[in-house]
C-alpha cells in the first residue's frame, strides 16, 4: 500500500507542480526572422569561437614563455655543469701534481739520508785512519782547512 501512496503523490507531483517549459515552434516566424535568429546564432558562436581563440593563444604565448624560461635555466644549469667539471678537472690536476710533488721530495729526501749515511762512513773510516796514523807516528794530525 505504501508504494502505491508514493507512486500517486509522485504522479501529482509531477503533474500539478511541475512546469513544463513548451516547445518552441518555429512555424510562425517569418523567413525574415528565422534568417535573423540564424543570423544571431551565428554570430553568439563566432563570438565564442573568438574567445577561444584568444584564450588559445594566450596559452600558447604562456606556454611559449614557460619553454622560453625552461632553456634558460637549462642553459644555465648547463654552464654551471661545465664550471664544475671545469673546477673538478683542475682540482685533479693540482692534486696529482701535489702527490708527485711530494713523491720527488720523499726521493730526494732518501737520496739525502743515503749520501748523509755515506758521508758519516767515509767520516767514520777517515776518522780511524787518522787515528791509526797518529798512533803509528805518535804526533797529532790536524786537518787544516783551506779557504
Amino acid at each position: 500500500m505504501t508504494v502505491n501512496l508514493e507512486e500517486y503523490f509522485r504522479t501529482t507531483f509531477e503533474d500539478k507542480i511541475l512546469v513544463k517549459m513548451p516547445e518552441r515552434e518555429d512555424d510562425h516566424l517569418t523567413p525574415a526572422t528565422r534568417l535573423l535568429e540564424k543570423r544571431r546564432e551565428m554570430s553568439e558562436v563566432e563570438q565564442a569561437l573568438a574567445a577561444q581563440k584568444e584564450e588559445f593563444q594566450m596559452k600558447m604565448e604562456s606556454l611559449q614563455q614557460r619553454r622560453e624560461e625552461l632553456d634558460r635555466k637549462e642553459y644555465q644549469l648547463k654552464e654551471s655543469l661545465l664550471k664544475f667539471d671545469k673546477f673538478l678537472k683542475e682540482n685533479d690536476s693540482k692534486r696529482a701534481r701535489a702527490l708527485k710533488k711530494a713523491a720527488e721530495e720523499r726521493e730526494m729526501r732518501r737520496a739525502k739520508d743515503r749520501e748523509i749515511a755515506r758521508l758519516k762512513e767515509e767520516t767514520s773510516g777517515l776518522t780511524k785512519d787518522r787515528d791509526h796514523i797518529q798512533y803509528k807516528t805518535g804526533k797529532k794530525c790536524y786537518i787544516s782547512t783551506i779557504p
